[in-house]
């Protein structure tokens, strides 16, 4: 073997070393249960997780659009103008871009879509919760429809439990930004009270379903809630159905000492 074959097979076998692969053969059951658990499960755990926070995000830009428009500590203060609303703003108007003048109604659409004031943080929390049950529902019942056992009473327990969580801290964070708005004529400080407060309230919630296991408590209450009513019924049917045929194959009267002597 002259030097040359030598030298080409080292290279050879220098480059199957270097591209070696591992092949792992599953089963087409294996490859289901794995992509279940390990992909797709823990997709929509973290879309749910993100969703939740798309709102806070949407709060967060605007308060960084109030901070770049009449700073950071720009200041404002509300006041009722021959029974009417309205929103004044502190400073020069002529440094500001979005608002320009110096009073506006609460209702008018600048005010509202930067959530200056008492009525328009209101309406942004409120907005802020139908988007997280709007992003977050249809992901919830996906997740159901694709485990290998779906239970209606999982299901109901899950949205429950989610939607309960969502209220209480939007309410919380509600509550934060208005007592917030009362105390200081800071413009961007309501929104962002609101935004912390809703933020730490909704991960305390969270860590509470976890540690003691609310959504499946509440699940196994609606269980045993479903086996006394629609399971109890259901089982009568059925044993009045039993009786029903067994009089029918044995030539005796259908219903007989069941609907009448």
């Amino acid at each position: 073997m002259d030097r040359s074959d030598k030298l080409a097979k080292e290279e050879l076998k220098k480059s199957i070393e270097n591209n070696s692969q591992t092949l792992y053969i599953l089963s087409v059951d294996q490859l289901i249960e794995l992509y279940n658990k390990l992909s797709l499960d823990d997709v929509i755990n973290v879309t749910k997780n993100v969703s939740g926070y798309v709102p806070t995000v949407m709060d967060i830009k605007t308060v960084t659009k109030i901070a770049r428009d009449i700073g950071a500590l720009g200041r404002i203060y509300e006041k009722n103008i021959k029974g009417k609303q309205y929103v004044i703003f502190k400073g020069h108007a002529g440094l500001r871009s979005i608002f320009t003048g110096t009073k506006y109604l609460d209702s008018n659409a600048k005010v509202v879509d930067m959530v200056i004031g008492k009525a328009a943080l209101r309406n942004s929390i409120r907005s802020g919760a139908r988007l997280t049950i709007f992003l977050t529902v249809p992901l919830i019942i996906l997740q159901h429809i694709l485990k290998d056992e779906v239970l209606l009473t999982d299901l109901v327990a899950d949205l429950a439990v989610s939607m309960v969580k969502v209220g209480i801290s939007s309410i919380v964070a509600a509550i934060a930004g208005t007592a917030i708005g009362s105390l200081t004529t800071v413009a961007a400080a309501p929104l962002v009270a609101a935004i912390f407060v809703g933020i730490a309230v909704g991960y305390t919630l969270n860590s509470i379903d976890e540690r003691f296991f609310i959504t499946d408590k509440l699940s196994q209450v609606l269980s045993e809630i479903e086996d006394n009513t629609i399971g109890e019924l259901s089982r009568g049917m059925w044993e009045l159905e039993k009786k029903l045929r067994w009089q029918i194959i044995n030539r005796i009267s259908p219903g007989k000492g069941i609907f009448y002597p």
